[in-house]
């Protein structure tokens, strides 16, 4: 079958430690682009926390498209229009962030629009960190003003890694049942729409570009990317994956600081289209 869409995470996957894309990575996307397959950077980031890659690699027309806030919301890269959103309502985040305060573990309400929000007073370095690296403005509002705020794309929990693996080991899950959640690294733990999630987004896109599961290549590293492998026709796992994501895969390529993506599309895009 032939691949006519590569969905592509981001840290860990397309980029090296330093967040930066490796040269064999950005000649083979451009190169499958050129060829007609769509590329599209499937991340947790909002829009404005991937645009400096989109323009590296030239994905900045109304024919490009990406996944971002972990798959509740997909975009045209080009002017942001959205084609779909799942997100939470302010009931929904209102009750998960007062469990929050219950638990005593800091967290963060994410909008479509790339800003944070935070009730907490003693915010979260995580937080800040998070805001700075994805270019959103992070403001800090009481429990009753968020409620304002409109529809959020996602909560998560922003603490030290031990914080947040205490309170989940004590947490009764079945709180926690009507929402999508991940730990999509030790320090931040989502919860969105059961819709929102990168998997469903992947699929969801590619049938409004008419390309079915089968043609979908996928490549990550992290648990957020599962849905991804559970869903697409041709999972390529990074190197450096977890074993949960290497179990799913088809092929495992090099690591991400070796141009793993670069390898994987060369394999088995470019070559395969000779």
């Amino acid at each position: 079958m032939k691949i006519k869409m590569i969905a592509i995470d981001i840290d860990g996957t397309l980029v090296d430690d330093q967040k930066k894309i490796g040269p064999l990575t950005k000649v083979a996307l451009k190169k499958a682009r050129a060829q007609g397959v769509y590329v599209v950077l499937c991340t947790g980031r909002p829009l404005s926390g991937v645009k400096d890659y989109l323009d590296e690699l030239g994905l900045v027309t109304e024919d490009d498209y990406a996944i971002t806030f972990n798959g509740a919301k997909a975009q045209t890269t080009k002017s942001g229009q959205t084609l779909f959103e799942h997100g939470l309502t302010p009931k929904e985040y209102g009750a998960l962030d007062a469990l929050s305060h219950e638990l005593g573990v800091r967290g963060q309400i994410v909008l479509p629009d790339s800003s944070v929000y935070t009730t907490f007073k003693d915010i979260s370095p995580y937080t800040v960190l998070d805001a700075f690296y994805t270019k959103m403005p992070l403001y800090y509002r009481t429990s009753q003003e968020i409620e304002t705020l409109g529809l959020a794309s996602k909560y998560m929990w922003v603490d030290e890694p031990e914080i947040i693996q205490a309170k989940l080991a004590t947490l009764d899950q079945a709180v926690l049942a009507k929402y999508y959640t991940v730990l999509s690294a030790p320090w931040f733990y989502e919860m969105m729409n059961k819709k929102a999630h990168k998997g469903a987004a992947v699929i969801e896109l590619g049938e409004r570009l008419g390309i079915t599961a089968a043609e979908i290549m996928v490549l990550g590293d992290e648990n957020n990317d599962l849905t991804m492998f559970e869903l697409a026709g041709f999972g390529v796992a990074m190197g450096n994956a977890n074993e949960q994501i290497k179990a799913l895969a088809q092929a495992v390529t090099t690591d991400n600081k070796h141009d793993g993506v670069g390898v994987a599309v060369t394999k088995y895009i470019l070559e395969k289209g000779r």
